[in-house]
């Protein structure tokens, strides 16, 4: 009965922000299917790159296979309809909502069409900070999907300002991801850029403390490792093999290293499978959470782990093979989403959001504006459960970094769940 109460209550808010609307705030509303991409079909790549002073272009890619297409139209061919609505908020002025577009758009079935790209334009100003809404909504199977997105406009240089395409089909890169073999090329929308400086920092990131911790990891990249000039008419792109972030500025820095306001934009290398995690070194990097990693010893006669360190450790904590292959799912699909929700300038695992998905699995509620997220356990709906808040840290690499506010944590469980884990359990919250 809570679960039809809940997903009512979603859908009267999707038909209001459907209808024309008014320069009023956002109304909050819990958006807890956002990092459950198993709760929609559709699942959108989406990026947002200015185009002047004054606006910025949405480009979306939806993929053909999970659209619906079906005779319902006039035409009576085989038809996808998917609609597509935004809502622009200005953070300058307490998240007032400044624009908003509902669009349609009709696809014919088509077998030698793996995806469509959509490019809708929105207004947006320099000297401002927006929070963009953008809803897709496939309308034959009445299944939709919620994005979110910053657009900070306040600094002199953005990283919107530039634009990432692939040289072999000049198609946008939506994901800044460097891939081998995928030449990239650099645009930005008022200038020629003849060359870039590039900053490289080495992936060493750490993971953050637990919750109840007070401390905070310090969150910036430090001094670089190397430097060069990148020119990017002929771009040398075996400088862009090591794994780590690569920080693009025309701006020359006197030190190697990244100041606060923002003056570029980031690409970076986690590996060639990332967002998935396949090796033995990375599937175990995670396991720090439980904190057991140190106790996996099994090694190779080269001194590496060994994929049967992997499973021993997992065997050894449900002890019979069917309960740790279930372990060993779950624990690593929490990765995997993490990686696709909550990377930032390091592995989406890393973040702080990623360590409270990994550990307790997905809030129930999730409450979502431009400056935090707030998380919810509580499947029954009675008490208050427990409660983390994430905040927006703006940091000028990325604009998907959210740390955790350790000052608000009450009981957090933490303990509690770890132990479940290590006994051989999944854990979910449960009152």
């Amino acid at each position: 009965m809570i679960n039809k109460i809940k997903y009512f209550l979603l859908f009267f808010c999707l038909v209001l922000i459907s209808c024309k609307v008014s320069k009023n705030t956002s109304i909050p509303r819990n958006l807890e299917r956002i990092y459950d991409p198993v709760s929609s079909s559709i699942h959108p790549e989406i990026e947002v790159y200015n185009t002047s002073d004054t606006s910025s272009v949405i480009v979306e890619k939806i993929y053909s296979k999970e659209l619906l297409y079906n005779h319902a139209n006039s035409e009576n061919k085989l038809m996808a309809r998917v609609k597509i609505i935004y809502n622009l908020y200005d953070l300058n002025n307490k998240q007032r909502l400044t624009d908003s577009l509902t669009t349609t758009f009709h696809f014919e079935k088509n077998e030698r069409v793996k995806y469509h790209i959509i490019e809708i334009p929105i207004n947006s100003n320099i000297g401002y900070d927006y929070f963009l809404e953008i809803i897709t909504i496939d309308q034959n199977r009445k299944n939709n999907q919620y994005s979110f997105k910053r657009i900070d406009r306040t600094d002199e240089y953005s990283n919107r300002d530039f634009m990432i395409y692939n040289k072999n089909n000049d198609e946008i890169i939506l994901n800044p991801y460097i891939r081998k073999n995928v030449p990239f090329g650099i645009k930005h929308y008022n200038k020629e850029l003849d060359s870039l400086q590039v900053l490289f920092f080495l992936n060493s990131t750490r993971v953050p403390q637990v919750p109840y911790e007070d401390d905070t990891i310090k969150e910036d990249l430090g001094i670089a490792d190397t430097s060069w000039t990148c020119y990017t008419d002929s771009i040398n792109y075996l400088n862009f093999s090591g794994e780590g972030v690569y920080y693009f500025t025309d701006k020359i820095q006197n030190e190697r290293e990244i100041k606060d306001q923002m003056n570029g934009f980031a690409m970076y290398n986690f590996g060639k499978p990332f967002p998935v995690i396949q090796t033995p070194e990375d599937l175990i990097k995670p396991l720090t959470y439980l904190g057991l990693k140190d106790t996996i010893s099994s090694t190779d006669t080269i001194g590496k782990y060994t994929k049967l360190a992997v499973d021993n450790f997992w065997l050894a904590r449900a002890n019979n093979t069917q309960r740790s292959r279930e372990l060993l799912r779950v624990y690593y699909k929490r990765v995997l989403y993490s990686n696709i929700y909550f990377t930032s300038y390091k592995e989406g695992w890393q973040t702080d959001r990623g360590m409270i998905y990994i550990v307790y699995g997905l809030p129930d509620y999730i409450f979502k504006s431009g400056q935090e997220e707030k998380w919810i356990y509580n499947p029954s709906g009675i008490g208050p459960g427990i409660s983390f808040t994430f905040n927006y840290f703006k940091n000028p690499v990325n604009l998907n970094h959210y740390l955790l506010d350790r000052e608000k944590l009450k009981a957090t469980g933490w303990d509690e769940a770890v132990k479940i884990w290590n006994n051989g359990e999944v854990f979910y919250y449960q009152k």
